[in-house]
């Protein structure tokens, strides 16, 4: 691969480094002496668009397109906008700050995106803020816009006159549905999120998408880890927070892995959500080699993994539903998830040493129909607020374990209590303990036999050779151990009548010489 490369969907409605048709939307009409282009303070290029304000009222920037956008739907508006004098607007809950998007100055739909108390403010300093104009939550509408997108700015509601300066900024103007691609990487420039940072922040670009904020990141947006081309990307030690950006649909903010042949590879990549409307995504598309280690993933939303995706001491906290689609899980934590269940899983036997607790009305393992008929394993997993173990199964819908796969699944239980469990629709669930009893020391070509001390029944017969001897078991079986090789005196090496524990045991051997066993040889 070459050297990793940082691009974006995003086109351009104005950068406002040259002259910008501009005006002020109806309603928000206090502002005047707009200046276009402004080379004051822009945060893109070398210009921007100011204005004076010098009543307290509503006031605004609008800038034309110079025609509709041919819109597609899924799009968003991004826009850098700043009032210098924070403290004299409004709040946020009344409409401090809004966006507008329209057809003309006097047909346009408005949102709230801020004020004196929300995001960068009362500190104040530029703001990139998006809106999808299909999204009707929280808009207003004055005159008949429609689907036609062609004037775009911001307003504010002014508290107290500013009685000197220009405290309206507004800044590059794009719109698209705000995709961030990362392609290629090689050592020495893998893709990572410092080098993300830097693409984005610079003084010719200034997305929006991903910017780096005193040591941390603030990202919107949709991340594409590879296209149709792979990536490399490698990365650790960065905290990421995902914009509270209420004004778009709900999978807005998103990553996913493409391609087959990408390489993705995290250590301790700590990622959070600032709102709730749309609180992030991750979903491998292509089966990639994805490897998280030490992550840890707060208030965001779904995961979805496939088979070459291995996950070790990740912990999801109040996150949504984490789809296995054959991932490896070990030693993660899956801590208060806000949906029916923690995980959705194809293979329980992948899932080892992790720790699910219940926020006490959810499943920690919702079983796929991947496990239909079958037998498998759970092993020294930690099931922490959930309903108690009953061999008839619950159904409150706080049972660890949701067998929903619609058939007969036999789950053997090693380490830890035996989890509860829920049936779906035409499931049955037998959960057990297993314990493993391990016999050392036996020479190769002895033949091992595992029969119950009372009814005779074999219940393993083994040929070694020489590694250890295995056995699962449920723990309070009698059983015989019974050795036979011609070398080998049955009488003092078997083992009769041996009670097997609730729990984990070995047994070392020491095979005695058969002194009447006559080889010619």
């Amino acid at each position: 691969m070459a050297i990793a490369t940082y691009t974006t969907d995003l086109q351009t409605f104005h950068l406002l480094d040259t002259s910008a048709t501009n005006s002020e939307f109806t309603g928000y009409t206090a502002t005047n002496k707009a200046v276009s282009p402004d080379t004051d303070y822009p945060i893109q290029g070398t210009g921007h668009i100011s204005a004076e304000q010098r009543t307290a009222n509503t006031g605004s920037i609008a800038v034309d397109y110079g025609s509709n956008i041919t819109w597609t739907s899924g799009w968003n508006i991004f826009l850098w906008g700043v009032f210098l004098a924070g403290s004299a607007m409004d709040t946020d809950a009344n409409g401090g700050i809004v966006m507008m998007i329209g057809s003309g100055t006097g047909d346009f739909y408005k949102w709230t995106v801020g004020g004196k108390d929300f995001g960068r403010n009362p500190y104040g300093g530029w703001q990139n803020w998006v809106a999808d104009p299909e999204v009707t939550t929280g808009r207003t509408t004055t005159g008949a816009p429609g689907t036609n997108y062609r004037w775009a700015g911001f307003g504010c509601s002014i508290l107290n006159a500013i009685s000197k300066g220009s405290p309206y900024g507004c800044d590059a103007i794009r719109f698209g549905r705000g995709d961030l691609r990362v392609i290629d990487g090689q050592s020495g420039a893998y893709g990572t999120f410092i080098d993300m940072s830097i693409a984005n922040d610079d003084i010719n670009a200034k997305w929006g998408l991903f910017q780096e904020n005193a040591g941390s990141y603030l990202w919107k947006g949709l991340i594409s880890l590879g296209t149709t081309t792979a990536v490399d990307f490698r990365d650790s030690n960065r905290v990421i927070s995902i914009d509270n950006t209420r004004r778009v649909q709900s999978g807005f903010n998103r990553i996913e892995i493409n391609h087959a042949s990408s390489n993705i590879e995290w250590t301790s990549i700590n990622i959070s959500a600032l709102g709730t409307t749309s609180k992030g995504e991750l979903e491998v598309i292509d089966d990639a080699t994805v490897s998280f280690d030490t992550c840890v993933f707060t208030d965001m939303s779904t995961f979805i993994f496939l088979s070459n995706s291995t996950l070790a001491n990740v912990t999801w906290r109040r996150c949504e539903l984490v789809t296995q689609g054959g991932g490896t899980f070990t030693d993660c934590v899956f801590e208060d998830a806000t949906s029916s269940a923690s995980m959705l899983s194809d293979d329980i036997d992948l899932i080892t040493s992790c720790t699910f607790e219940s926020d006490g009305s959810n499943h920690a393992i919702e079983l796929t129909s991947a496990h239909a008929a079958g037998t498998f394993s759970c092993v020294d997993n930690v099931f922490t607020g959930y309903e108690t173990y009953n061999s008839s199964g619950t159904a409150t819908g706080n049972e660890a374990i949701y067998n929903n796969s619609g058939g007969a699944v036999t789950i053997n239980v090693s380490g830890g209590a035996l989890p509860s469990f829920r049936n779906g629709t035409g499931a049955s669930t037998i959960v057990q303990a297993s314990y493993t009893l391990t016999l050392t020391d036996i020479a190769s070509g002895v033949q091992v036999t595992i029969v119950n001390s009372s009814t005779r029944t074999e219940l393993q017969n083994t040929i070694s050779t020489g590694a250890d001897i295995t056995y699962a078991h449920q723990g309070g079986e009698t059983v015989d151990i019974l050795l036979m090789d011609l070398d080998y005196d049955p009488n003092l090496s078997d083992i009769f009548d041996l009670t097997l524990p609730s729990a984990h045991s070995s047994i070392k051997f020491q095979l005695i010489d058969d002194p009447n066993y006559n080889n010619p040889a």
